[in-house]
């Protein structure tokens, strides 16, 4: 997590031409916690030992070596808890990778801690299948007492088991995470900013690691994101907190660089974030090959792309480039009545495009370069419907 640093914004209120920093300068003005720095600054006071080695292992060997002590077990009747995840239907290869997951697993009581538990994701109205993906996705359900209420209250919000166990995929510690000390303080906060259920709902499966941080941690992101200048009242808050608490140092420090590299500047940077806070998860490639493409190929001005940056959120392989080989072949052989400019033809659905443009193709018989274009999109045909 970072703060931005009061010195960033008296920059920003500078004369533009006055603002030269390099991206390792910028980041200087931020304060990043990355993983490395969060474990070396938290390390655990507590020693994992093996119960079957009496010797001392590094962390990395110890965690292959009770891997491997898995592995070597035959998925046999020797565990109870291994049988009886068999008998509800796991395969061995799903009983295995739950077992390296969560060893506590193989010293369950079956009986008494898994069976009821599961009895209860049952009655819950959760398929054998849906079961599965579950505790797979988060192996510590089943080793919570309160499991029902938690999952009611999941399921509440996100209204399915389906996204449900999406979230849990993308972060193991959803469902175990504290609804009092947590998850109900940050709801309530996004709710306070004017946040919609239905957004909500949608940034808990995006990211569902920012309802599990602290509620100071969120503040923090909350001020971050205003004080970069996108409002609570703004359609892009909640896409600029979730590109502000994925963000690492590495990739804002590439994403800058990259733009950088082009001619952008510090407060041309700072806008396209305001209004487009999805930049930020290009990789420094992805950005690299757009603006080669819009300036080299397609002829567009830096200035042109600094004012329209929806352009950078758009396919290279899938929108832009298949849309102006279209357009300028149609150009070439006079099939236009007027000009338009990549923009306008970007921003077209699909839908729109084919019947407006691309059904041109199939009337002049320009099929190879009709079917170019549904390859390069989709890779099927389509039938487009003639004016």
């Amino acid at each position: 997590m970072f703060l931005v640093q009061k010195r960033l914004f008296c920059l920003l209120s500078c004369n533009k031409s006055t603002i030269h920093l390099s991206s390792y300068q910028l980041c200087s003005l931020f304060s990043f916690s990355t993983a490395k720095e969060h474990s070396s600054n938290h390390r655990s006071n507590f020693t994992l030992v093996d119960p079957l080695e009496s010797c001392e292992l590094p962390s990395k060997e110890a965690a292959k070596r009770a891997k491997d002590r898995i592995c070597e077990k035959e998925l046999s009747s020797s565990s109870p808890s291994i049988e009886f995840f068999k008998q509800s239907g796991w395969s061995n290869a799903q009983v295995m990778k739950l077992m390296q997951r969560e060893p506590r697993f193989l010293c369950a009581k079956a009986e008494t801690v898994l069976k009821p538990r599961m009895r209860s994701l049952q009655d819950m109205g959760f398929s054998d299948t849906e079961i599965v993906q579950l505790v797979s996705s988060s192996p510590n359900v089943l080793l919570l007492r309160d499991i029902q209420p938690r999952i009611n209250f999941w399921r509440s919000l996100l209204g399915s088991n389906e996204r449900l166990i999406k979230a849990s995929r993308r972060n193991m510690f959803l469902l175990t995470s504290s609804l009092a000390r947590k998850i109900e303080p940050n709801i309530s906060l996004l709710r306070e900013c004017g946040i919609s259920e239905q957004c909500i709902t949608q940034m808990v499966v995006r990211l569902p690691s920012l309802f599990c941080r602290t509620e100071k941690c969120i503040k923090e992101v909350i001020k971050h994101v205003e004080e970069l200048g996108v409002s609570r009242d703004c359609k892009m808050f909640p896409h600029a907190l979730l590109a502000v608490m994925a963000l690492s140092r590495s990739r804002f420090d590439a994403t800058f660089a990259t733009l950088m590299s082009f001619g952008w500047s510090l407060p041309d940077w700072i806008a396209a974030f305001r209004r487009h806070p999805s930049i930020w998860s290009y990789s420094k490639k992805n950005l690299c090959d757009k603006m080669t493409f819009l300036m080299k190929e397609a002829g567009c001005e830096l200035t042109y792309i600094i004012g329209h940056p929806v352009l950078l959120t758009l396919s290279l392989e899938k929108r832009l480039r298949p849309r102006y080989e279209v357009m300028n072949f149609l150009d070439e052989n006079k099939l236009l009545d007027k000009g338009h400019n990549l923009l306008y033809v970007a921003k077209l659905s699909e839908e729109k495009f084919r019947n407006k443009f691309l059904f041109l193709l199939r009337k002049e018989k320009f099929i190879a370069q009709y079917d170019s274009y549904v390859v390069a999109v989709q890779g099927k045909h389509h039938v487009v419907a003639e004016n």
